[in-house]
């Protein structure tokens, strides 16, 4: 593959990305993980135009050549420790981890370490060395750049197939598998660029990489919630015509309408982070109280959740509905969180030929009674 080939592909991929980066800064959710994921993409598109500027100066002699070499190398095997700390903080990010200044000062040490040795480098020729003809070899100790290119990849790969396997509910299972997805195509690059050095390699892949990432979330916005991972109500509107259809006299289909009890108190006490969490555990309670019953479990906006399912009689969705009732009780013991965590939760059951607003409107006025009855003390 000839350099103008190689420089081409990385122009492509460079213009690709930056028109990502400049979507994700217009978008009005600026949340932790899409500040990661841009801070991704320009990292990459960094790493993009540095190995664009060393095939224009690898093996060419001009003033200064050869310190340009240097320092480009220098930037560039800085550059790929770093972004492997910027993926995995995004990776933690995504499974729910509480993204504190120690936590992320901890996970980006690694790449100010490399910066340094690699910059020392340009001149000690440590990891890299450039020749008088300007030609880059790897220096005695590259072996441990590898170690810390690929252990900062290796590392948060193993939290996702840990996440994987032990079936925990925090993270969509569509989530996490998508994230491993990432890994293939870059790691196939790495391994031919190893063996051929400048042939587009890692991080070609990696633009590549990013792009389906953003396409794949892109694809999830509209019908996922993307706190929780929850569906969105516009899953609910759709569905809702499809399950009228499937009921019947053994098969009764109703709308449960909740909210958390004082979230408003919640956000303004302890900060929307905090609120954050507790919408997110709700969540994550909620789906594990979805299990053996078919129905949709929906995030209608704010602090209200709804669930539209199947239940045999009036008895049958009373149970389900203390039950989830009880998986806060029990939660509320085992963490003891210092703000009032609990569920209140209106019932509707659909009439015939009855639509999907006056079922809405019927659940939200049980939960009003309901939250009336709390208030009074029962």
């Amino acid at each position: 593959m000839t350099t103008a080939i190689h420089i081409e592909l990385d122009a492509l991929c460079l213009v690709i990305l930056y028109a990502i980066a400049h979507q994700t800064l217009a978008n009005v959710n600026q949340q932790m993980n899409r500040v990661l994921f841009r801070s991704l993409v320009y990292g990459v598109i960094v790493q993009l135009g540095l190995d664009i500027l060393w095939l224009l100066v690898e093996g060419h002699l001009f003033p200064g050549a050869v310190m340009a070499n240097r320092c480009i190398n220098a930037l560039y095997l800085s550059a790929g420790v770093i972004l492997g700390c910027i993926w995995y903080l995004y990776v933690l990010e995504t499974l729910g981890y509480t993204m504190t200044k120690k936590l992320q000062n901890l996970v980006m040490l690694p790449g100010l370490f490399f910066l340094a040795l690699n910059v020392l480098s340009i001149w000690t020729e440590w990891v890299f060395t450039v020749s008088p003809e300007n030609v880059y070899a790897h220096g005695p100790l590259f072996w441990l750049q590898m170690i810390g290119a690929y252990g900062m990849l290796a590392i948060p790969l193993v939290h996702l197939v840990a996440r994987l396997l032990s079936g925990n509910r925090r993270t969509p299972r569509q989530t996490v598998r998508s994230l491993l997805s990432f890994y293939f195509i870059p790691v196939i690059g790495s391994i031919v660029s190893l063996f051929y050095t400048g042939m587009p390699g890692s991080w070609t892949c990696a633009a590549v990489s990013l792009v389906l990432l953003y396409i794949n979330d892109q694809d999830s916005e509209i019908i996922r919630d993307g706190l929780t991972g929850l569906n969105n109500r516009k899953t609910l509107e759709g569905v809702f015509g499809e399950y009228v259809k499937q009921t019947g006299p053994q098969k009764g289909l109703y709308l449960l309408m909740m909210d958390l009890d004082s979230f408003k108190q919640i956000n303004d006490t302890y900060g929307h982070p905090v609120g954050d969490q507790a919408l997110v555990a709700a969540a994550t309670l909620l789906t594990e109280s979805m299990v053996g019953h078919k129905g949709i479990l929906v995030r209608y906006g704010g602090d209200e959740f709804m669930i539209l399912g199947f239940f045999e009689n009036d008895a049958d969705v009373t149970a389900f509905r203390q039950g989830i009732l009880k998986r806060f009780d029990d939660y509320r013991r085992e963490h003891n969180p210092p703000y009032k965590f609990a569920m209140s939760i209106g019932v509707a059951q659909y009439a015939d030929g009855q639509s999907l607003e006056a079922l809405l409107e019927q659940a939200d006025g049980e939960l009003y009674k309901e939250k009336q009855r709390t208030k009074a003390g029962r």
